[in-house]
């Protein structure tokens, strides 16, 4: 595998793959993308207006870009330092091949202060990775749950976690 540069994203970008929606040039990086807010989750309520979290929080945030992943990359999250200082702890999974949605990111507030955030500020950065070979079956193939997801996408009560 790869790590691909800002001029290999930008290319891809160009052709409709990895960001078809709100691709934003300033978040580029030299080897990734730092993800914007669209939208925050506290409780029962979304929003898309400024949220304050409180100390011991945990809260979810939707991607404002619409990821298009072609069938030979792979991404990785890393949270921005500039949050991880102020104590947001995230926790992210790997997005594998062909997979197309809004991302959900799962956050906590460790801080003992609330800490604010807006819709449109850079959040985390994605590292995206080429694969040496296109895969057998995509995402959408394999399992496709969060497939074409808009908006904060919660577990569906058949992917919640038990305790057989």
């Amino acid at each position: 595998m790869a790590i691909l540069t800002d001029r290999e994203i930008e290319e891809l970008v160009k052709n409709g793959k990895l960001i078809s929606e709100k691709f934003s040039p300033r978040s580029l990086t030299p080897n990734g993308y730092d993800i914007t807010i669209g939208s925050v989750r506290l409780g029962q309520q979304e929003t898309q207006e400024k949220v304050s979290v409180g100390p011991m929080k945990h809260f979810l945030v939707s991607s404002k870009e619409f990821f298009n992943f072609p069938e030979d990359v792979v991404g990785q999250i890393w949270i921005r330092s500039s949050y991880a200082r102020r104590g947001i702890i995230g926790s992210f999974g790997f997005i594998d091949a062909g997979f197309r949605g809004n991302l959900t990111l799962s956050f906590f507030n460790s801080s003992d202060g609330q800490v604010e955030f807006v819709p449109g500020d850079r959040i985390a950065q994605l590292v995206f990775s080429k694969l040496e070979n296109s895969v057998a079956k995509s995402y959408g193939e394999r399992s496709g749950s969060y497939q074409d997801s808009r908006g904060v996408t919660l577990a569906s009560p058949e992917k919640r976690l038990s305790r057989k």
